[in-house]
């Protein structure tokens, strides 16, 4: 059967290998895999158990065809292909020794696991996995989920354990090729530090415990900052469960009970060291702890040392497994289709609380709400869609109150239409929107409408899991409340109806944005400041002239001396918006730039583009020559006219104007100008 698998990886439909050397010729460890490949079918109709068969599949994705040849894996590598291709010749082997029905059970299955590798994929994150061997069991253990979610991942993997050698090789790896790194420093024998403190059979002494882990700690902690430093994307680092491999029940346990008092000592001292190092400012919200140890909650340290399968070199862990199927899925999914998200519109009916609130009392889903409750204080948007009479929603003894929600649409219209209505309502895009109902239904129905929604079912535990996972990870540091932004939004465009309503001149729009008391400071930000301002421009899709997205070390370095960014802060009589304009203007010789312009749609239509705009005039004398960058994209229509109105003109490649020709901002507006003026040519040289 391994020789039959090999000779299908071979074939130009699977792979397109450069040496088609023969089965004899392939090295002692690729057949090894070729064999694991067996055993685990083996496993798999041995106990019924379909984790065998998600490891099969898992295995026959991430870990056959690597070490098979000499050169490297082909790029066109097919997992499904090889299952599909190597399907007869495995019938036709096992044909005299197993029974028909059983052969039918093996097609059908084996065509459902080629499915399963072959269903096309919604996202492709790129993955660096950093360890030892437990990372290749993570991955197999990873498919199943993954592939249920549409998710199919590209691989990357460094088992390099000398740790200056490790962070020399990062540091060659462009920083924006991936999408999500794993790295794991204490599992298995990666370090040896480490593996001596698994294996140990002697009490150690505090002291000499303590002085061992720290020094292992020192390099862990450069590798972790270099990571940090390097990539852009997410980076999680496991603490450690201290579990040691489990390969039969009387050996497992020997080397459990001898080694336990010295591991569990460890354990505590790095677990709290390292959740110390991450708290840091420069890697808060960039390096994020895979909490290992937490799996010890639900399984001792030595069931989860327990091994699955002994095969060759694949010895997966319960530990390993679920590590894959959870921790690491729900980081994978998170980033991958929550991380960008706005908006989540929920169910009520056995969604929030469990039962139908239209025909009697209702018990709420405490724990549910107290995470969508955690998402609404971190800046994510709550709404409602539901089929109900809304004089029955109560929401008494509830986590969330109605203030938590913005746009609720509670009635029995198609909840289609209802989403469509909240899209707009928010001004938003529909790929800003996550939707969680308790009807597989009405998930099908929304994600057919909208295929660019996320949907989630309400019933399943996974759905919950994630969403405390992108909960856990967001910022807690907004310096603006949402949802609050958005009920004054609400009373502010109101007022203004309200007053265009009873006003029939065209003209009044201005006595109507006057009494609404609007003003705007406009300052330069500090280094404090830069954050909001990276993600301002970065989450602003509408007004943003270059369609521009940045990072805080591109905005800080060269602040001052090469470029200035300024950013405009708004309020009226229904209270403070916050940041609601960036700007970031270059000096040159002569002349200011201005690559990136933003402003929120929240304040749309008050001319606070203008305001910030002048503001120019305080950094340099009016002759001086302006610069405006401009990019149309799909969704920046409403920025067009800032620059003509403002008396600009387009030379081919951008806005051309003079900074003393700039049209003034409306008179409506009370503007603050904090910008320090620098008035003479010398101050730009």
């Amino acid at each position: 059967m391994a020789k039959a698998l090999y000779a299908a990886v071979r074939q130009e439909a699977c792979a397109s290998w450069k040496v088609p050397q023969p089965y004899e010729q392939v090295s002692e460890w690729g057949r090894a895999h070729l064999s694991t490949t067996i055993d685990l079918l083996t496993a798999w109709f041995k106990t019924l158990d379909p984790l065998y068969r998600d490891l099969f599949a898992g295995w026959v994705h991430s870990r056959l065809v690597p070490d098979l040849s000499d050169e490297p894996a082909p790029s066109d590598y097919k997992p499904a292909a090889a299952i599909k291709l190597v399907k007869p010749g495995w019938l036709e082997i096992l044909k005299p020794h197993v029974p028909a029905d059983a052969m039918d059970i093996l097609e059908s299955d084996l065509a459902l696991v080629a499915e399963m590798l072959s269903a096309p994929a919604l996202r492709q994150p790129r993955i660096l996995f950093i360890g030892d061997c437990i990372q290749w069991e993570v991955m197999t253990a990873l498919l199943g989920p993954c592939a249920e979610a549409r998710i199919s991942f590209k691989p990357i993997l460094i088992n390099e354990r000398i740790q200056p050698a490790l962070r020399n090789r990062i540091r060659t790896m462009p920083g924006g090729d991936f999408d999500l790194v794993f790295f794991s420093p204490f599992s298995h024998a990666y370090l040896p530090e480490y593996e001596t403190l698994l294996k140990s059979r002697r009490f150690w002494p505090a002291s000499e415990l303590q002085q061992h882990v720290d020094a292992m700690l020192r390099e862990v902690y450069l590798t972790i900052d270099a990571l940090a430093a390097q990539f852009h994307c997410p980076v999680y680092v496991h603490n450690t469960a201290g579990a040691v491999q489990s390969f039969r029940r009387v050996s497992g346990m020997a080397k459990h009970l001898v080694s336990q008092h010295t591991r569990g000592r460890a354990r505590t001292i790095i677990n709290g060291a390292l959740a110390g190092h991450l708290n840091q400012p420069h890697l808060a919200g960039r390096v994020r702890l895979l909490d290992e140890n937490s799996l010890r909650g639900q399984k001792s340290d030595l069931e989860l040392g327990r091994v699955y399968i002994d095969s060759h070199a694949y010895h997966p862990t319960r530990l390993s497994v679920e590590l894959g199927r959870n921790l690491y899925f729900e980081a994978i999914f998170t980033t991958t289709f929550l991380a960008t998200k706005k908006v989540v519109v929920c169910d009520l009916d056995n969604t929030l609380w469990d039962g139908v609130i239209g025909e009697g009392s209702v018990a709420h889903y405490a724990d549910r709400q107290t995470i969508l409750k955690g998402l609404r204080h971190k800046g994510v948007l709550l709404s409602i869609n539901s089929k109900n009479d809304p004089k029955n929603v109560r929401w008494s003894g509830a986590v969330l109150q109605p203030e938590d929600f913005v746009a609720p649409r509670i009635n029995w219209e198609p909840k289609v239409a209802n989403m469509a209505s909240i899209r707009d309502a928010l001004n938003l895009k529909m790929k800003d929107f996550v939707f969680l109902d308790d009807r597989p239904d009405e998930l099908e129905r929304m994600q057919n409408a909208f295929p660019e929604i996320v949907v989630l079912n309400a019933t399943q535990p996974a759905t919950w899991k994630v969403l405390a996972h992108w909960q856990q990870g967001l910022r807690s540091d907004l310096e603006e409340d949402r949802t609050r932004l958005y009920h004054e939004k609400t009373k502010r465009e109101q007022f203004l109806n309200g007053f265009t309503q009873a006003a029939t001149a065209v003209e009044n729009e201005a006595e109507a944005f006057a009494k609404l008391q609007l003003s705007v400071k406009i300052e330069e930000a500090g280094r404090s400041g830069i954050k909001r301002a990276a993600e301002l421009i970065n989450r602003t899709n509408q007004f943003n002239l270059c369609g521009s997205r940045t990072s805080v070390h591109e905005l800080e370095t060269g602040l001052g001396v090469h470029h200035w960014v300024l950013t405009a802060a708004a309020s009226d009589k229904f209270g403070s918006m916050g940041v609601v304009g960036v700007m970031r203007v270059d000096r040159k010789p002569g002349r200011l730039e201005i690559p990136i312009f933003v402003l929120s749609c929240r304040v749309f239509g008050f001319g606070i583009e203008y305001a910030l705009l002048n503001a120019v005039k305080n950094l340099a004398t009016p002759d001086y020559e302006i610069v405006g960058h401009y990019k149309e994209t799909q969704s920046n229509e409403p920025c067009r006219r800032l620059y003509p109105v403002s008396g600009m003109i387009w030379d081919g490649a951008a806005w051309i104007g003079k900074v003393g020709d700039l049209a003034p901002e409306p008179a409506w507006l009370k503007v603050e100008n904090r910008i320090p003026q620098l008035l003479s040519s010398e101050a730009h040289s």
